[in-house]
């Protein structure tokens, strides 16, 4: 008995010493320095840096206080662009990219995507005296659609829209104006922005959600080298989840209440 206790007491430190050398140094550096370097581009109500208060505010900034108070892990955040967010995150300058980036299979190939945080979807903005409700209020013969070209919202209305004109423009000012002007009866843009434009003009824009659309989710990502780091980041956001944080971070912030809840 003893001789088999002796063994099994071995072959679980051996597993422990194989678990404790295989685990990646990026998590081992994070725990051991208790820092977790983040990758953030600016997005409004998300992760923005208030310059009267020089910190950063918003539904990703208040998780990111969070997960520090939870775990003792002190987050250093770096501020870059939309399109250099992948590219820093391959070269090192950032352990995790935390600021709203959809995980699609487009993406996949670069990065590994956590569990979402959060969701948004499609949504149709008309200008207030619109009469429209639907999509085949909109997609009529002589109808012109704005979208910004290369957006998911611009995918999906290339795809959805058979009788109206889509036409996509290179920012989202210019394609929004096309609608205040009369030019195109909708803009199609994502429902976080269409609903706090609608709230901001209620009476000069409206927001109208589809019965039938698209959702993208709202993901954390690391490098494939650094899965046991997603594992740590998947448990958190699980928790979150079950204790209905993120519900609160959208109330708080004046989100759409479905940007936590998903379809």
């Amino acid at each position: 008995m003893k001789r088999i206790l002796v063994f099994v007491l071995a072959a679980a430190m051996a597993l422990c010493a194989s678990f404790s050398a295989s685990a990646g140094a990026t998590l081992d550096r994070v725990l051991k320095e208790k820092k977790l370097v983040v990758g953030v581009a600016p997005w409004n109500r998300f992760v923005a840096m208030n310059p009267q208060t020089n910190k950063y505010e918003g539904y990703i900034a208040d998780d990111i206080l969070n997960l520090e108070a939870l775990t003792g892990i002190k987050v250093e955040i770096v501020n870059t662009t939309w399109g250099g967010l992948i590219a820093g995150l391959q070269a090192g300058k950032w352990d995790v990219i935390m600021t709203g980036l959809g995980a699609t299979p487009e993406r996949s190939t670069a990065v590994a995507f956590s569990e979402p945080y959060g969701y948004i979807s499609i949504t149709a903005m008309t200008r207030a005296d619109n009469a429209a409700k639907t999509m085949a209020d909109l997609d009529k013969p002589n109808n012109v659609i704005s979208t910004v070209g290369g957006t998911s919202a611009a995918k999906y209305s290339q795809k959805a829209f058979k009788q109206a004109k889509v036409v996509a423009f290179g920012d989202t000012t210019a394609a929004v104006l096309e609608v205040m002007q009369g030019r195109a009866v909708a803009y199609m843009g994502d429902s976080v922005s269409n609903a706090l434009r609608a709230k901001e003009r209620p009476k000069e824009i409206k927001n109208i959600v589809l019965a039938k659309t698209e959702w993208n989710s709202l993901n954390h990502a690391v490098r494939y080298d650094d899965l046991d780091l997603l594992v740590f980041i998947d448990t958190y956001i699980r928790t979150m989840k079950l204790r209905g944080w993120y519900e609160e971070l959208a109330e708080k912030w004046g989100l759409p209440p479905e940007l936590a809840t998903g379809p």
